[in-house]
């Protein structure tokens, strides 16, 4: 599987006897932006749990960096990882350095290099850690703390990240600024990224490459440009159409 970062195989999942996947194939490569786009409940966050093992597979196969997940220790698996979400899930009683520094100090990493990962990371994504590291999440606004979110998801230079709607619960004016941040972000660092959206403006915003998801599977992949010019059916015409 040279070549490819992440790779679904074949993949089944059901939840409750409700087929959820059924048989979705998918490779990301190496430094891709890849964008899983559908309406809610179309399978794309089974899909990015799938890859940290929150949920394993009924059937098929799930690769990261060309070794199956089964085969790792889930927790060495998600130290490698770095998982943004909606609603950041910080740590209230630790400040926002130690927020970022989390895995770090998980992976054994001694303190003053957690200090300064913690710092980097923070002026990476445009806070000030002399000003905001000792600041607690409920001293942050919204899209301050989503910056926190990146930060402490990139803070081990994981081999790939995964973000779940991460600029979902943030307001239109600060949601468009982290995207373009984010855009200009992933090119720098060059990161393997699976980032799930039902925000149709967003995946074209970011997307290397779109996975349009639905009923279980995938209806096309493509650049933005491809999928704009040739939607493959119906159903994907449609989700282009309605957010023009």
């Amino acid at each position: 599987m040279k070549g490819v970062a992440i790779s679904f195989r074949e993949v089944v999942k059901s939840f409750d006897e409700k087929l959820v996947l059924d048989r979705v194939s998918l490779d990301v490569s190496p430094g891709e932006v890849l964008v899983l786009l559908g309406r809610s409940g179309c399978g794309k966050t089974t899909l990015l749990r799938l890859v940290n093992r929150l949920v394993d597979a009924d059937g098929g196969a799930v690769y990261v960096g060309g070794r199956e997940v089964t085969d790792w220790d889930p927790v060495e698996l998600r130290r490698g990882i770095g998982y943004a979400i909606q609603g950041v899930g910080l740590l209230p009683h630790l400040s926002v350095g130690d927020n970022v520094s989390l895995v770090p100090r998980l992976l054994g990493w001694n303190p003053e290099r957690r200090r300064e990962r913690a710092a980097e990371m923070l002026r990476l994504v445009g806070l000030d850690p002399r000003e905001h590291g000792d600041r607690r999440p409920d001293q942050l606004s919204g899209g301050q703390r989503q910056r926190v979110g990146v930060a402490r998801a990139l803070a081990a230079d994981p081999q790939a990240l995964l973000m779940d709607e991460p600029f979902g619960a943030v307001d239109p004016i600060g949601r468009r600024s982290l995207q373009e941040e984010f855009r200009s972000l992933s090119r720098e660092l060059g990161k393997t990224v699976l980032f799930v959206t039902h925000d149709v403006t967003e995946a074209f915003r970011l997307a290397d490459r779109i996975a349009v998801v639905a009923d279980g599977g995938i209806r096309q992949v493509g650049t933005p440009g491809e999928i704009a010019d040739a939607p493959a059916d119906a159903l994907v015409r449609g989700l282009i159409e309605g957010a023009a």
